[in-house]
């Protein structure tokens, strides 16, 4: 400084004018102007690459500007965000402690980098000196709050929190007003703990829709802002409002963390584990580490039941975030769950060494186990964490989901009336207690083990009949397992399907029709307007009540495959034909499931027949079990996996063998019971060109012939006729060459000619589809008996195939012959348990026909549809008056037909 003054002083010479002198320090003015201009101009385009995700052009701009000692500070915060946002937390502190001489943003980044590291004696002595030299330095007091905040200090905290929303509301409308957008997010964050703390709603309304919207009209690139936002709602349950969020911080930035976990985290919502881990890997591709990915992807792993993989997976987290408590809590519900009482203490103690208030380790432990169905440790977590912050609203709304869970409505409506007092904006709890304010207007029925609750208005009669059709039931599981639920089982029938969806899963989109929470059955009503047709509700109750039994039985402790394979065993029906080609079709390609793997067919199933295979497959192996080792085989498991016992284990113990030689034999099993399946063994379709190209080379190949000509019948009928009739020249019976003369026989109006072909056609080569052809074309000339007959042949190549049945059914009515149309029925009957049409004509052919035991029978397979068909009722009334249960007839007769 002292040379500089000396040169100035001899500026004024004699040989220098005033107004040179002047124009000289005006130039020298103006350039220091626009050399400063110049640099805002750079920093602000690497900030914009930065954000807009080009780490390596941003690294090359922020390079530049080190070296300048003006923008060496901004450039050097810059440069350890890229680091951050690549997954290296440690590069990034090293960068911001090796500048010298740091300014309080320096300071105060150093700081956030050493809270995330978990270092935070370090980082409060950071954010100290960065307030020395700026008492009101945003970010350091950020950095202290959430020490504060995090280390159970919450009056404390509090009183910084109220700070920033103080400062923030003092200085707007000022020319001191915060105008930079990452000044912003700072208060916005204050901002919600201070709300969530105190309740404040108008507050949660005022940072989404003023604080962080005018953020993003400061800086349209700053999509941190957006992400909090996206996060706000859906912690909220606000699923397509958080969506339209994370959408558009991936057109500022395709490979934000924050919105990537954030969609991963709402397709998790829904169950759609696949698309979830796409976004988590796609999140760590590009921020390898990130600790909220690897949780994601551990939330993932358990819907797998693969703990280890998932334990692997917070163990990467922790690492990066050692006192995070979401994934300590976490860590701690698996060491729970593995009966690992050391570990578990380890990571309790750990969380309170540096929180003396962890409530949030508490809540994720809670939530972790409820989602595995250990009520009442989960229970017990979720009240520590109230405990310790009673004011935060996520336990009680945790707690009070859980009570739904549990059948404890009362105790529910509690905790959600202050959850939602807490968080106006949080759905699921808005939703829950709108459907339990639908419930008060339902009447309830009690049972000796059962208390039903629904609509009196639509659904008594229903109810009521479900009712003893419920203890029935109930007798039979309890012989069946030889094993009683303790407590009467709530079952709520719902007169419309958003309330049952809203009851089962808190958001009304659950695509399904029954559902049992653990100790709850819910359903929609079949008489719903909601529905759009009638469906078997007993078969539905039949399957969510072995599930309460099972899940009671083991503990909670039952793998899906087992628990599904029962239910579905126990409604009754036989697989269906489509169940059977795909299980032949698996079995020749080995694409089948095992044990080790059956889970993922229901929770991350690739297509939806890879779900209905996931049933498939567990009934089967239920059969299987039970076949080679008695039916008492599937209540031993049971028994084992209450002992904490895993599949091999428990497989040991009631098999005397292992899980290699269960598959083994398992595999043999299925590969005999579809032995009779058919399935197309025809080659799969080609192209026109392929075609061409095969008769090129042999002019005999009648299959490539009768292909082509298939494919050309709407085409070219000329070249069709052509390609069939060298078809059957080179090859008598070719099933398409006939199936394509025929039809072009049908168009000329030659129906004799159409018939002759088919038949010349299946003499030589029965095929399946010919002989349906060939036996409607009888039925439709009124030839029953040939089309009885021709049915028959088709159906003994093809036996799993109803449309054998469906046709012989129109057959047998045509020809009035009621015998043959009750055998046709009763099969169809139980190859649909949904179909009411057909059970309703077996209920009137029987009648008919004086079948009165039979009758019976059919009339309560009508009524598990459909209550209200009195044929059906009057003939169940007059069964229980022969019997004498007066008490059932007199209930049923005033829920049937109140005046009677």
């Amino acid at each position: 400084m002292k040379s500089s003054r000396t040169a100035y002083s001899y500026m004024p010479s004699k040989t220098i004018s005033p107004k040179v002198f002047l124009g000289v320090l005006l130039v020298s003015f103006l350039m220091q102007i626009n050399e400063g201009l110049c640099f805002a101009k750079d920093l602000v385009q690497a900030r914009k690459l930065l954000l807009t995700g080009k780490l390596e052009e941003a690294k090359d701009e922020y390079q530049e500007l080190l070296k300048d000692p003006k923008t060496a500070h901004a450039a050097t915060i810059g440069l350890s965000k890229i680091s951050e946002a690549q997954g290296d937390l440690n590069a990034s502190l090293k960068i911001i402690s090796d500048l010298k001489n740091p300014s309080a943003d320096v300071l105060g980044r150093k700081a956030e980098i050493q809270f995330l590291m978990g270092l935070w004696n370090d980082a409060e002595a950071s954010a100290a000196n960065a307030l020395l030299q700026s008492p009101d330095h945003l970010q350091s007091r950020w950095v202290k709050a959430r020490i504060l905040w995090a280390g159970g200090d919450i009056p404390k905290a509090l009183s910084e929190f109220q700070w920033f929303v103080k400062s923030y509301s003092d200085k707007l409308e000022t020319p001191n007003a915060y105008k930079k957008p990452e000044d912003l997010l700072i208060i916005a964050q204050a901002s919600l703990e201070n709300a969530r703390w105190y309740a404040l709603g108008d507050e949660l309304e005022t940072i989404l829709n003023d604080l962080l919207k005018d953020t993003l009209k400061i800086d349209p690139d700053f999509w941190p802002a957006e992400a909090l936002a996206g996060k706000i709602l859906l912690e909220k349950h606000n699923r397509p409002e958080a969506l339209a969020a994370f959408s558009k911080v991936l057109a500022i930035n395709p490979e934000a963390p924050e919105a990537l976990v954030g969609k991963g985290e709402a397709a998790i919502q829904k169950m759609e584990y696949q698309e979830a881990e796409s976004f988590a890997q796609r999140a760590l591709k590009s921020h390898p580490n990130n600790p909220d990915a690897l949780i994601l992807l551990s939330e993932i792993s358990l819907a797998e039941s693969n703990s280890t993989k998932a334990r692997e997976q917070l163990a990467l987290a922790r690492k990066a975030r050692p006192r995070d408590e979401k994934i300590l809590g976490r860590l701690a519900a698996l060491a729970w769950l593995d009966g690992k009482t050391a570990e578990l203490q380890n990571l309790e103690k750990e969380a309170l060494s540096f929180d003396k208030k962890p409530a949030l380790f508490y809540l994720e432990m809670g939530e972790l186990l409820s989602s595995r169905r250990r009520f009442p440790e989960a229970e017990l977590r979720l009240k520590q964490a109230i405990e310790l912050r009673p004011n935060l609203p996520e336990p009680l709304i945790s707690l009070a989901m859980l009570s739904l869970q549990m059948g404890r409505e009362a105790e529910a409506r509690t905790l959600l009336e202050k959850g939602l007092k807490a968080d106006p904006f949080h759905v699921q709890t808005a939703n829950s207690l709108k459907v339990l304010k639908h419930l008060d207007k339902y009447e309830t029925l009690k049972t000796e083990h059962f208390i039903f609750k629904f609509d009196a208005s639509q659904d008594k009669a229903l109810v009521t009949y479900m009712s003893f059709f419920m203890e029935e039931i109930f007798a039979q599981l309890n012989a069946r397992f030889r094993f009683s639920p303790k407590e009467p089982i709530l079952v709520e029938v719902f007169s419309n399907h958003e309330m049952f969806s809203g009851r089962t899963v808190g958001v009304p989109d659950l695509h399904t029709i029954g559902a049992c929470t653990g100790k709850v059955i819910t359903m929609v009503s079949p008489q719903s307007k909601t529905m759009n047709k009638p469906f078997n509700w007993a078969r539905v109750m039949r399957h969510e009540l072995t599930h309460i039994f099972n899940l009671e039985q083991s503990q909670f402790m039952v793998p899906h495959w087992l628990t599904e394979g029962l239910a579905v065993s126990l409604e009754g029906y036989p697989r269906s034909d489509s169940w059977n080609k795909e299980l032949k079709q698996r079995i020749q390609s080995n694409n089948l499931y095992n044990l080790s793997n059956i889970n993922l067919g229901f929770q991350r199933p690739r297509s939806p027949i890879d779900w209905q295979m996931a049933y498939c497959q567990s009934l089967l192996y239920v059969e299987y079990l039970q076949k080679t080792h008695g039916d008492e085989a599937s209540r031993n498991m049971l028994e084992s996996f209450a002992k904490g016992n895993g599949t091999d284990l428990a497989l040991e113990q009631v098999t005397k063998s292992n899980t290699a030689n269960f598959e083994k034999g398992y595999l043999a099993y299925i590969k005999e019971i579809t032995a009779k399946t058919l399935i197309s063994d025809k080659p799969k379709l080609r192209s026109v060109e392929e075609l061409r190209k095969a008769i090129e080379g042999d002019e005999t190949d009648a299959e490539a012939q009768g292909e082509l000509a298939l494919l050309l019948i709407n085409r070219d009928r000329a070249e069709a006729r052509k390609l069939a009739e060298a078809a059957l020249s080179n090859k008598p019976g070719q099933p398409r060459a006939s199936l394509v003369l025929a039809k072009l026989a049908k168009l000329a109006g030659d129906t004799k000619k159409e018939q002759t072909l088919l038949e010349d056609s299946v003499k030589i080569n029965p095929d399946a589809d010919i002989l349906f052809l060939l036996g409607r074309i009888f039925y439709d000339a009124g030839e029953f008996p040939k089309a009885t007959e021709t049915l028959q042949s088709g159906m003994a190549l093809d036996p799993d195939n109803p449309r054998w049945l469906e046709q012989l059914a129109r057959v047998f009515a045509q020809t009035d012959n009621k015998p043959m149309q009750i055998e046709v029925l009763q099969k169809l009957s139980r190859l649909d348990p949904d179909d009411l049409e057909k059970r309703k004509r077996l209920l009137k052919l029987l009648l008919q026909n004086n079948q009165k035991t039979e009758a019976l029978i059919a009339a309560r397979e009508v009524l598990e549809i459909d209550v209200s068909f009195k044929e059906a009722q009057d003939l169940l009334l007059e069964h229980l008056q022969a019997l004498g249960k007066n008490d059932e007839l007199l209930k049923l007769k005033q829920a049937f037909n109140p005046s009677r």
